[in-house]
Protein backbone atom coordinates (compact mmCIF):
# COMPACT_ATOMS: atom_id res chain seq x y z
CA UNK A 1 0.00 0.00 0.00
CA UNK A 2 1.40 3.45 -0.86
CA UNK A 3 2.24 6.02 1.62
CA UNK A 4 -0.07 8.20 -0.11
CA UNK A 5 -2.83 5.90 0.81
CA UNK A 6 -1.80 4.98 4.06
CA UNK A 7 -1.78 9.13 4.89
CA UNK A 8 -5.38 9.70 2.96
CA UNK A 9 -6.66 6.61 5.46
CA UNK A 10 -5.20 8.46 8.40
CA UNK A 11 -6.87 11.25 7.65
CA UNK A 12 -9.98 9.84 6.82
CA UNK A 13 -10.07 7.87 10.17
CA UNK A 14 -9.14 11.39 12.20
CA UNK A 15 -11.78 12.97 10.44
CA UNK A 16 -14.42 10.19 11.40
CA UNK A 17 -13.17 10.51 14.66
CA UNK A 18 -13.37 14.34 15.03
CA UNK A 19 -17.04 13.94 13.30
CA UNK A 20 -18.02 11.45 15.41
CA UNK A 21 -18.00 13.65 18.65
CA UNK A 22 -21.53 15.04 18.24
CA UNK A 23 -24.65 14.66 15.72
CA UNK A 24 -24.58 16.65 13.13
CA UNK A 25 -25.65 18.03 9.54
CA UNK A 26 -23.14 20.02 7.98
CA UNK A 27 -19.34 19.63 8.35
CA UNK A 28 -16.24 21.61 8.17
CA UNK A 29 -12.73 21.00 8.17
CA UNK A 30 -10.78 24.56 8.22
CA UNK A 31 -7.31 25.34 8.62
CA UNK A 32 -5.56 27.98 10.81
CA UNK A 33 -6.59 29.93 7.99
CA UNK A 34 -10.02 29.45 8.37
CA UNK A 35 -10.10 27.92 5.10
CA UNK A 36 -12.08 25.10 4.18
CA UNK A 37 -10.14 21.90 3.44
CA UNK A 38 -13.70 19.77 4.11
CA UNK A 39 -16.89 19.61 3.51
CA UNK A 40 -19.63 17.26 4.06
CA UNK A 41 -23.42 16.89 4.87
CA UNK A 42 -26.31 18.84 4.16
CA UNK A 43 -23.83 22.12 3.05
CA UNK A 44 -26.46 23.27 0.36
CA UNK A 45 -28.14 25.59 3.40
CA UNK A 46 -25.05 27.61 3.28
CA UNK A 47 -22.82 29.30 1.61
CA UNK A 48 -22.71 32.13 -1.01
CA UNK A 49 -24.67 29.81 -3.68
CA UNK A 50 -22.25 27.83 -5.31
CA UNK A 51 -23.27 24.75 -3.41
CA UNK A 52 -26.65 25.22 -3.12
CA UNK A 53 -26.96 25.94 -7.38
CA UNK A 54 -24.26 23.07 -8.29
CA UNK A 55 -21.82 25.09 -9.48
CA UNK A 56 -18.77 23.70 -6.82
CA UNK A 57 -18.26 23.21 -3.42
CA UNK A 58 -16.91 25.76 -0.66
CA UNK A 59 -13.80 23.97 -0.32
CA UNK A 60 -11.18 26.88 -0.65
CA UNK A 61 -13.06 29.61 0.60
CA UNK A 62 -13.10 30.99 4.12
CA UNK A 63 -15.56 30.25 6.66
CA UNK A 64 -15.91 33.68 7.82
CA UNK A 65 -17.31 34.46 4.32
CA UNK A 66 -20.00 32.27 5.25
CA UNK A 67 -21.16 33.58 8.47
CA UNK A 68 -23.39 36.49 9.19
CA UNK A 69 -21.39 39.65 9.32
CA UNK A 70 -22.99 40.20 12.94
CA UNK A 71 -21.22 36.48 13.92
CA UNK A 72 -17.92 36.81 12.12
CA UNK A 73 -16.39 38.18 15.39
CA UNK A 74 -17.87 35.58 17.23
CA UNK A 75 -16.22 32.91 14.86
CA UNK A 76 -13.03 34.51 14.79
CA UNK A 77 -12.88 34.65 18.03
CA UNK A 78 -14.05 30.77 18.50
CA UNK A 79 -10.93 29.95 16.49
CA UNK A 80 -8.57 31.86 18.70
CA UNK A 81 -9.91 30.19 21.83
CA UNK A 82 -9.72 26.64 20.45
CA UNK A 83 -6.01 26.89 21.25
CA UNK A 84 -6.54 26.54 24.51
CA UNK A 85 -9.76 24.86 25.09
CA UNK A 86 -9.69 22.06 22.17
CA UNK A 87 -13.26 22.02 22.17
CA UNK A 88 -16.12 24.70 22.22
CA UNK A 89 -19.80 24.42 21.72
CA UNK A 90 -22.93 23.85 21.37
CA UNK A 91 -22.26 27.91 20.23
CA UNK A 92 -25.41 29.61 18.40
CA UNK A 93 -23.95 30.68 14.84
CA UNK A 94 -25.89 32.45 12.12
CA UNK A 95 -24.72 31.67 8.45
CA UNK A 96 -26.12 32.80 5.10
CA UNK A 97 -27.61 31.27 2.82
CA UNK A 98 -27.67 33.22 -0.48
CA UNK A 99 -29.57 36.04 1.19
CA UNK A 100 -31.26 34.35 3.93
CA UNK A 101 -30.13 33.96 7.62
CA UNK A 102 -29.47 30.08 8.55
CA UNK A 103 -29.16 30.31 12.86
CA UNK A 104 -27.71 26.90 13.64
CA UNK A 105 -25.60 25.13 16.81
CA UNK A 106 -22.00 24.92 15.97
CA UNK A 107 -19.25 22.14 17.63
CA UNK A 108 -15.62 23.30 17.30
CA UNK A 109 -12.85 20.52 17.65
CA UNK A 110 -9.28 21.43 17.38
CA UNK A 111 -6.93 18.68 16.66
CA UNK A 112 -3.70 18.44 18.26
CA UNK A 113 -1.77 18.10 15.56
CA UNK A 114 0.99 19.92 13.46
CA UNK A 115 -1.47 20.91 10.79
CA UNK A 116 -3.51 22.26 13.62
CA UNK A 117 -7.26 21.35 11.98
CA UNK A 118 -10.00 22.29 12.82
CA UNK A 119 -13.21 20.49 12.82
CA UNK A 120 -16.76 22.46 12.45
CA UNK A 121 -20.17 20.07 13.37
CA UNK A 122 -23.35 21.95 12.94
CA UNK A 123 -26.85 21.55 13.18
CA UNK A 124 -29.71 23.28 13.28
CA UNK A 125 -31.01 25.87 15.93
CA UNK A 126 -34.04 26.12 17.18
CA UNK A 127 -36.40 28.92 15.90
CA UNK A 128 -35.04 31.70 18.34
CA UNK A 129 -31.58 30.40 17.18
CA UNK A 130 -30.60 29.95 21.03
CA UNK A 131 -30.27 33.39 21.33
CA UNK A 132 -31.73 35.62 24.13
CA UNK A 133 -34.47 38.19 23.06
CA UNK A 134 -33.76 41.55 21.64
CA UNK A 135 -35.08 43.39 24.28
CA UNK A 136 -32.72 41.74 26.72
CA UNK A 137 -29.61 42.57 24.50
CA UNK A 138 -26.87 45.34 25.03
CA UNK A 139 -27.04 46.62 21.06
CA UNK A 140 -23.23 47.31 21.43
CA UNK A 141 -21.87 44.50 22.17
CA UNK A 142 -24.33 42.08 21.86
CA UNK A 143 -24.24 40.30 24.86
CA UNK A 144 -27.16 40.44 27.68
CA UNK A 145 -27.67 43.43 29.64
CA UNK A 146 -27.17 43.17 33.30
CA UNK A 147 -30.55 42.15 34.94
CA UNK A 148 -30.73 39.63 32.12
CA UNK A 149 -27.61 37.93 32.85
CA UNK A 150 -28.43 37.66 36.49
CA UNK A 151 -31.27 36.25 35.73
CA UNK A 152 -30.00 33.44 33.23
CA UNK A 153 -26.82 33.27 35.20
CA UNK A 154 -29.14 32.27 38.24
CA UNK A 155 -31.07 29.71 35.93
CA UNK A 156 -27.79 28.02 34.55
CA UNK A 157 -26.81 27.37 37.90
CA UNK A 158 -29.41 26.15 39.12
CA UNK A 159 -30.50 23.46 36.42
CA UNK A 160 -26.95 22.93 34.53
CA UNK A 161 -25.65 19.64 33.91
CA UNK A 162 -22.22 20.40 35.02
CA UNK A 163 -23.42 20.85 38.85
CA UNK A 164 -20.93 22.83 40.64
CA UNK A 165 -18.17 22.83 38.08
CA UNK A 166 -18.56 26.06 36.95
CA UNK A 167 -17.51 29.72 37.08
CA UNK A 168 -17.95 33.13 37.00
CA UNK A 169 -15.67 35.75 35.67
CA UNK A 170 -15.91 39.20 36.19
CA UNK A 171 -13.82 41.84 33.81
CA UNK A 172 -12.93 45.52 34.30
CA UNK A 173 -11.88 46.52 30.67
CA UNK A 174 -10.17 50.05 30.65
CA UNK A 175 -9.06 51.92 27.72
CA UNK A 176 -12.26 52.35 25.97
CA UNK A 177 -13.09 56.35 27.08
CA UNK A 178 -9.51 56.58 25.76
CA UNK A 179 -10.75 54.83 22.27
CA UNK A 180 -13.41 57.15 21.97
CA UNK A 181 -11.56 60.00 22.55
CA UNK A 182 -8.78 59.29 19.66
CA UNK A 183 -10.71 57.09 17.47
CA UNK A 184 -14.57 58.10 17.77
CA UNK A 185 -17.55 56.31 18.55
CA UNK A 186 -17.41 54.06 15.12
CA UNK A 187 -13.87 52.52 16.56
CA UNK A 188 -14.93 52.20 19.73
CA UNK A 189 -18.04 50.13 18.79
CA UNK A 190 -16.05 47.90 16.91
CA UNK A 191 -13.58 47.12 20.12
CA UNK A 192 -16.91 46.32 22.15
CA UNK A 193 -18.47 44.03 19.31
CA UNK A 194 -15.09 41.96 19.15
CA UNK A 195 -15.17 42.08 23.48
CA UNK A 196 -18.47 40.76 23.24
CA UNK A 197 -17.62 38.25 20.72
CA UNK A 198 -14.89 36.83 22.86
CA UNK A 199 -16.55 36.35 26.10
CA UNK A 200 -19.30 34.57 23.93
CA UNK A 201 -16.68 32.29 22.46
CA UNK A 202 -15.73 31.36 25.96
CA UNK A 203 -19.03 31.19 27.83
CA UNK A 204 -20.94 28.29 28.67
CA UNK A 205 -23.10 27.24 25.20
CA UNK A 206 -22.06 31.11 23.67
CA UNK A 207 -24.80 32.61 25.10
CA UNK A 208 -23.86 33.48 28.91
CA UNK A 209 -22.25 36.55 29.27
CA UNK A 210 -23.57 40.15 29.78
CA UNK A 211 -22.55 43.97 29.80
CA UNK A 212 -22.36 44.86 33.67
CA UNK A 213 -21.63 48.51 32.95
CA UNK A 214 -19.88 50.54 30.46
CA UNK A 215 -16.60 48.95 31.25
CA UNK A 216 -17.54 45.78 32.86
CA UNK A 217 -18.68 42.71 31.79
CA UNK A 218 -19.48 39.28 32.79
CA UNK A 219 -19.69 35.63 31.43
CA UNK A 220 -19.95 32.20 32.72
CA UNK A 221 -17.60 29.44 32.25
CA UNK A 222 -16.37 25.97 32.33
CA UNK A 223 -12.53 26.59 32.61
CA UNK A 224 -10.73 28.13 35.86
CA UNK A 225 -8.46 29.86 33.32
CA UNK A 226 -11.24 31.29 30.68
CA UNK A 227 -10.96 34.16 32.47
CA UNK A 228 -6.98 34.90 32.03
CA UNK A 229 -7.33 33.74 28.26
CA UNK A 230 -9.89 36.46 27.99
CA UNK A 231 -7.66 38.92 29.42
CA UNK A 232 -5.02 37.98 27.01
CA UNK A 233 -7.20 38.18 24.06
CA UNK A 234 -8.77 41.68 24.90
CA UNK A 235 -5.19 42.97 25.71
CA UNK A 236 -4.56 42.26 21.59
CA UNK A 237 -7.41 43.60 20.14
CA UNK A 238 -6.32 46.96 19.35
CA UNK A 239 -2.40 48.41 18.12
CA UNK A 240 -4.17 51.80 18.65
CA UNK A 241 -4.97 51.53 22.53
CA UNK A 242 -3.68 50.64 25.16
CA UNK A 243 -6.39 47.82 27.01
CA UNK A 244 -5.97 46.65 29.97
CA UNK A 245 -8.35 44.01 31.71
CA UNK A 246 -8.56 43.27 35.06
CA UNK A 247 -11.10 40.05 36.26
CA UNK A 248 -11.94 38.38 39.32
CA UNK A 249 -13.50 34.62 39.34
CA UNK A 250 -15.70 32.60 41.28
CA UNK A 251 -16.73 28.96 41.41
CA UNK A 252 -20.43 28.39 40.81
CA UNK A 253 -20.88 26.35 43.82
CA UNK A 254 -24.64 27.29 44.85
CA UNK A 255 -24.80 24.78 47.84
CA UNK A 256 -28.60 25.08 49.33
CA UNK A 257 -29.06 28.84 48.29
CA UNK A 258 -32.50 29.05 47.16
CA UNK A 259 -33.29 31.15 43.47
CA UNK A 260 -33.50 34.36 45.26
CA UNK A 261 -30.05 34.08 47.41
CA UNK A 262 -28.29 33.22 44.44
CA UNK A 263 -29.39 36.40 42.67
CA UNK A 264 -29.07 38.85 45.94
CA UNK A 265 -25.35 36.91 45.90
CA UNK A 266 -24.38 37.10 41.90
CA UNK A 267 -25.50 40.90 42.05
CA UNK A 268 -23.53 41.51 45.26
CA UNK A 269 -20.32 39.85 43.33
CA UNK A 270 -21.23 42.40 40.49
CA UNK A 271 -22.09 45.23 42.64
CA UNK A 272 -18.49 44.99 45.08
CA UNK A 273 -16.27 44.21 41.69
CA UNK A 274 -17.30 47.57 39.52
CA UNK A 275 -16.56 49.67 42.99
CA UNK A 276 -13.19 48.37 43.77
CA UNK A 277 -11.90 45.56 41.51
CA UNK A 278 -8.45 45.46 42.76
CA UNK A 279 -10.12 43.79 45.96
CA UNK A 280 -12.85 41.60 44.97
CA UNK A 281 -11.81 38.39 45.93
CA UNK A 282 -14.38 35.61 46.15
CA UNK A 283 -13.61 32.06 46.01
CA UNK A 284 -17.02 30.73 45.60
CA UNK A 285 -20.78 32.09 45.25
CA UNK A 286 -21.32 30.38 48.72
CA UNK A 287 -18.22 32.51 49.73
CA UNK A 288 -19.97 35.78 48.59
CA UNK A 289 -23.57 34.90 50.14
CA UNK A 290 -21.62 34.86 53.54
CA UNK A 291 -20.31 38.14 52.83
CA UNK A 292 -23.51 39.67 52.25
CA UNK A 293 -24.96 37.81 54.39
CA UNK A 294 -22.64 39.96 56.76
CA UNK A 295 -22.99 43.04 55.32
CA UNK A 296 -26.84 42.92 54.99
CA UNK A 297 -26.78 42.62 59.51
CA UNK A 298 -24.60 45.38 59.43
CA UNK A 299 -26.73 47.78 57.49
CA UNK A 300 -29.72 45.96 59.58
CA UNK A 301 -27.91 47.22 62.52
CA UNK A 302 -27.15 50.66 60.87
CA UNK A 303 -30.54 51.47 59.86
CA UNK A 304 -31.77 50.57 63.12
CA UNK A 305 -29.75 52.69 65.08
CA UNK A 306 -30.46 55.71 62.96
CA UNK A 307 -34.51 55.06 63.96
CA UNK A 308 -33.62 54.54 67.07
CA UNK A 309 -31.76 57.58 67.37
CA UNK A 310 -33.46 60.02 64.85
CA UNK A 311 -29.90 60.01 63.46
CA UNK A 312 -30.54 61.46 59.53
CA UNK A 313 -31.66 64.42 57.80
CA UNK A 314 -33.95 65.84 55.98
CA UNK A 315 -34.26 67.69 52.60
CA UNK A 316 -36.85 70.16 50.57
CA UNK A 317 -37.90 70.13 47.25
CA UNK A 318 -40.40 72.29 45.95
CA UNK A 319 -43.58 71.75 44.51
CA UNK A 320 -45.07 74.49 42.46
CA UNK A 321 -48.19 75.64 40.55
CA UNK A 322 -47.38 75.26 36.88
CA UNK A 323 -48.93 78.57 36.12
CA UNK A 324 -47.29 80.60 38.26
CA UNK A 325 -44.34 79.11 39.62
CA UNK A 326 -44.68 79.85 42.75
CA UNK A 327 -44.16 77.53 46.08
CA UNK A 328 -47.44 75.06 46.75
CA UNK A 329 -45.83 72.81 49.14
CA UNK A 330 -42.10 70.86 49.47
CA UNK A 331 -41.82 67.45 49.55
CA UNK A 332 -39.42 65.83 52.77
CA UNK A 333 -36.77 63.63 51.41
CA UNK A 334 -34.71 61.50 53.42
CA UNK A 335 -30.90 62.12 53.45
CA UNK A 336 -27.71 59.83 55.48
CA UNK A 337 -24.48 60.06 56.69
CA UNK A 338 -21.73 58.63 54.97
CA UNK A 339 -22.08 55.58 56.65
CA UNK A 340 -23.77 53.61 54.12
CA UNK A 341 -20.94 54.08 51.88
CA UNK A 342 -22.04 54.18 47.88
CA UNK A 343 -25.65 53.42 48.62
CA UNK A 344 -28.26 56.05 47.62
CA UNK A 345 -31.01 57.52 50.26
CA UNK A 346 -33.30 55.42 47.85
CA UNK A 347 -31.46 52.64 48.01
CA UNK A 348 -31.53 53.07 51.79
CA UNK A 349 -35.25 53.20 51.69
CA UNK A 350 -36.12 50.17 49.61
CA UNK A 351 -33.42 48.28 51.53
CA UNK A 352 -35.76 48.86 54.94
CA UNK A 353 -38.58 47.69 52.67
CA UNK A 354 -37.17 44.80 51.21
CA UNK A 355 -35.89 43.42 55.08
CA UNK A 356 -39.06 44.58 56.30
CA UNK A 357 -38.07 47.78 58.76
CA UNK A 358 -39.77 50.31 56.41
CA UNK A 359 -42.66 50.64 58.53
CA UNK A 360 -40.40 52.05 61.80
CA UNK A 361 -38.80 54.57 59.36
CA UNK A 362 -41.52 56.09 58.49
CA UNK A 363 -43.12 56.80 61.47
CA UNK A 364 -39.57 58.06 62.70
CA UNK A 365 -39.99 60.15 59.68
CA UNK A 366 -43.35 61.27 60.16
CA UNK A 367 -42.34 62.53 63.93
CA UNK A 368 -39.26 64.11 62.48
CA UNK A 369 -41.62 66.05 59.73
CA UNK A 370 -43.96 67.00 62.33
CA UNK A 371 -41.11 68.54 64.28
CA UNK A 372 -39.75 70.45 62.01
CA UNK A 373 -43.34 71.72 60.76
CA UNK A 374 -44.40 72.48 64.37
CA UNK A 375 -40.84 74.29 64.62
CA UNK A 376 -41.09 76.46 61.67
CA UNK A 377 -44.75 77.25 62.25
CA UNK A 378 -43.73 78.25 65.74
CA UNK A 379 -41.07 81.03 64.34
CA UNK A 380 -43.79 82.19 62.51
CA UNK A 381 -42.82 80.81 58.99
CA UNK A 382 -45.34 78.46 58.19
CA UNK A 383 -45.11 75.58 55.06
CA UNK A 384 -46.82 73.14 53.65
CA UNK A 385 -44.70 69.90 53.44
CA UNK A 386 -45.59 66.01 51.92
CA UNK A 387 -44.05 63.00 53.61
CA UNK A 388 -43.55 59.56 52.19
CA UNK A 389 -45.54 56.58 53.21
CA UNK A 390 -44.70 53.38 52.06
CA UNK A 391 -47.87 50.99 51.11
CA UNK A 392 -45.97 48.25 53.01
CA UNK A 393 -46.73 50.64 56.57
CA UNK A 394 -50.25 50.78 55.81
CA UNK A 395 -51.31 47.35 55.07
CA UNK A 396 -49.08 45.75 57.84
CA UNK A 397 -51.29 46.62 60.65
CA UNK A 398 -48.13 46.66 62.67
CA UNK A 399 -46.97 50.51 63.15
CA UNK A 400 -50.47 51.84 62.32
CA UNK A 401 -51.15 52.87 65.81
CA UNK A 402 -47.55 54.29 66.19
CA UNK A 403 -48.39 56.20 63.22
CA UNK A 404 -51.87 57.44 63.88
CA UNK A 405 -50.57 58.53 67.35
CA UNK A 406 -48.07 60.77 65.60
CA UNK A 407 -50.83 62.33 63.61
CA UNK A 408 -53.59 62.78 66.14
CA UNK A 409 -50.97 64.83 68.04
CA UNK A 410 -50.48 67.16 65.11
CA UNK A 411 -53.83 67.20 63.92
CA UNK A 412 -53.89 71.21 64.89
CA UNK A 413 -51.25 70.70 61.92
CA UNK A 414 -52.94 68.85 59.55
CA UNK A 415 -53.54 71.37 56.90
CA UNK A 416 -49.56 71.54 56.36
CA UNK A 417 -48.90 68.12 55.76
CA UNK A 418 -49.56 66.06 52.66
CA UNK A 419 -49.16 61.95 53.17
CA UNK A 420 -47.53 60.74 49.97
CA UNK A 421 -48.56 57.25 49.44
CA UNK A 422 -45.53 55.31 48.04
CA UNK A 423 -45.02 51.87 46.83
CA UNK A 424 -48.34 50.98 46.91
CA UNK A 425 -47.53 47.68 44.63
CA UNK A 426 -46.67 46.29 48.07
CA UNK A 427 -50.72 47.04 49.32
CA UNK A 428 -52.28 43.52 49.44
CA UNK A 429 -55.32 44.20 51.45
CA UNK A 430 -57.15 47.37 50.19
CA UNK A 431 -59.99 47.63 52.40
CA UNK A 432 -58.21 48.32 55.56
CA UNK A 433 -56.25 50.58 53.74
CA UNK A 434 -59.14 52.62 52.72
CA UNK A 435 -60.37 52.54 56.29
CA UNK A 436 -57.00 54.23 57.69
CA UNK A 437 -56.51 56.48 55.16
CA UNK A 438 -60.31 57.57 55.69
CA UNK A 439 -59.08 57.88 59.23
CA UNK A 440 -56.27 60.06 58.32
CA UNK A 441 -58.81 62.09 56.23
CA UNK A 442 -60.90 63.08 58.63
CA UNK A 443 -57.59 64.40 60.74
CA UNK A 444 -57.84 66.86 58.32
CA UNK A 445 -54.72 65.47 56.33
CA UNK A 446 -54.47 65.16 52.84
CA UNK A 447 -53.52 62.31 50.71
CA UNK A 448 -51.31 62.12 47.41
CA UNK A 449 -51.01 59.24 45.55
CA UNK A 450 -47.01 58.77 43.74
CA UNK A 451 -46.19 56.78 40.54
CA UNK A 452 -49.43 57.31 39.15
CA UNK A 453 -49.04 55.32 35.79
CA UNK A 454 -46.60 53.27 36.68
CA UNK A 455 -48.76 50.01 36.57
CA UNK A 456 -52.65 49.57 35.75
CA UNK A 457 -52.97 48.68 39.52
CA UNK A 458 -52.47 53.08 40.11
CA UNK A 459 -56.26 53.42 38.87
CA UNK A 460 -57.41 50.48 41.52
CA UNK A 461 -56.38 52.76 43.99
CA UNK A 462 -57.44 56.01 42.48
CA UNK A 463 -60.95 54.56 42.39
CA UNK A 464 -60.73 53.03 45.98
CA UNK A 465 -59.03 55.66 48.21
CA UNK A 466 -60.28 59.24 48.41
CA UNK A 467 -56.81 61.17 47.55
CA UNK A 468 -56.18 64.63 46.96
CA UNK A 469 -53.24 64.85 44.75
CA UNK A 470 -51.69 62.26 41.92
CA UNK A 471 -47.98 62.19 41.38
CA UNK A 472 -47.77 61.47 37.56
CA UNK A 473 -44.69 58.75 37.33
CA UNK A 474 -41.44 60.25 36.40
CA UNK A 475 -41.13 58.15 32.76
CA UNK A 476 -44.15 60.15 31.35
CA UNK A 477 -42.25 63.69 31.40
CA UNK A 478 -38.58 62.06 31.12
CA UNK A 479 -39.95 60.29 27.70
CA UNK A 480 -41.46 64.14 26.60
CA UNK A 481 -37.08 64.33 24.86
CA UNK A 482 -38.16 61.65 22.57
CA UNK A 483 -38.84 62.27 18.94
CA UNK A 484 -41.68 59.98 19.24
CA UNK A 485 -43.21 60.52 22.20
CA UNK A 486 -47.34 60.95 22.21
CA UNK A 487 -48.54 62.60 25.10
CA UNK A 488 -52.06 60.56 24.78
CA UNK A 489 -51.83 58.34 27.85
CA UNK A 490 -50.52 61.29 30.52
CA UNK A 491 -53.29 63.50 28.47
CA UNK A 492 -56.11 60.80 29.84
CA UNK A 493 -54.30 60.68 32.92
CA UNK A 494 -54.97 64.55 33.38
CA UNK A 495 -58.34 64.25 31.89
CA UNK A 496 -59.01 61.45 34.48
CA UNK A 497 -57.95 63.60 37.53
CA UNK A 498 -59.75 66.55 36.49
CA UNK A 499 -62.86 64.70 36.07
CA UNK A 500 -62.62 63.25 39.73
CA UNK A 501 -61.30 66.85 41.16
CA UNK A 502 -57.79 65.51 41.69
CA UNK A 503 -55.16 67.79 41.60
CA UNK A 504 -52.26 66.79 39.45
CA UNK A 505 -48.35 66.65 39.95
CA UNK A 506 -45.80 66.20 37.35
CA UNK A 507 -42.19 65.25 38.54
CA UNK A 508 -38.80 65.44 36.97
CA UNK A 509 -38.90 68.08 35.52
CA UNK A 510 -35.86 69.39 33.98
CA UNK A 511 -36.15 71.59 31.44
CA UNK A 512 -38.38 74.57 30.28
CA UNK A 513 -39.40 72.43 27.44
CA UNK A 514 -40.84 69.82 29.40
CA UNK A 515 -42.60 72.55 32.17
CA UNK A 516 -44.01 74.41 29.10
CA UNK A 517 -45.25 70.92 27.72
CA UNK A 518 -47.00 69.98 31.56
CA UNK A 519 -48.38 73.76 31.17
CA UNK A 520 -50.44 73.17 27.96
CA UNK A 521 -51.29 69.56 28.87
CA UNK A 522 -53.15 71.20 32.13
CA UNK A 523 -51.47 69.74 34.80
CA UNK A 524 -51.64 71.60 38.19
CA UNK A 525 -48.56 71.38 39.80
CA UNK A 526 -44.26 70.36 39.23
CA UNK A 527 -41.78 69.01 40.74
CA UNK A 528 -37.85 68.68 39.62
CA UNK A 529 -34.64 70.56 38.93
CA UNK A 530 -36.06 72.81 36.74
CA UNK A 531 -37.61 74.66 39.72
CA UNK A 532 -35.43 73.64 42.53
CA UNK A 533 -32.64 70.79 44.09
CA UNK A 534 -33.45 69.30 47.44
CA UNK A 535 -31.82 71.20 50.16
CA UNK A 536 -31.72 71.32 54.25
CA UNK A 537 -33.39 74.43 54.31
CA UNK A 538 -36.71 74.89 51.91
CA UNK A 539 -35.73 77.65 49.30
CA UNK A 540 -38.96 80.18 48.78
CA UNK A 541 -39.74 80.19 44.82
Amino acid sequence: MSTGLVDDLKKERERFVAFAFAAAEIFFEIDTDGKILFESGAVEWLGSGKAKTGSGSMVGELIFDQAHEDDRDILKALMLHLGHKGRIGPMPIRFMSGGRTVPLRLFALRMQDKENRTFLAMRAAPLSGGRPEDDSIDSETGLMKRDDFLEMAKNTMATSNYGNHLYMTVAEVDGLEEASTRHGPRYTRRLLRQIGANLKALSLEGTVAGRVSDRHFAFIHRAQKDGDHFETSVETLSDEVDLKTNTATVKTDIGGLDEDQVIRTLSYVLKQFVHDSQNCDFESISNAYEALAGETQRRVNGMRSIIDSGNFKIAFQPVVTIKGGDVHHYEVLSRFEDSFGDDTPADMIRFAENIGIIEEYDVALVHKTIDYVRKMKRLGEPLTVSVNMSGKTLDSGRYVDSLLGELKTASSMAHNIILELTETTAIENLEPVENILATIKKLGYSICLDDFGAGASGYQYLRVFNVDYVKIDGTYVRDMVKPDYKPTFLMSMIRLCRDLNVKTIGQHVETRFQADFLRSLGIDYAQGFFYGKPSFTPQKG
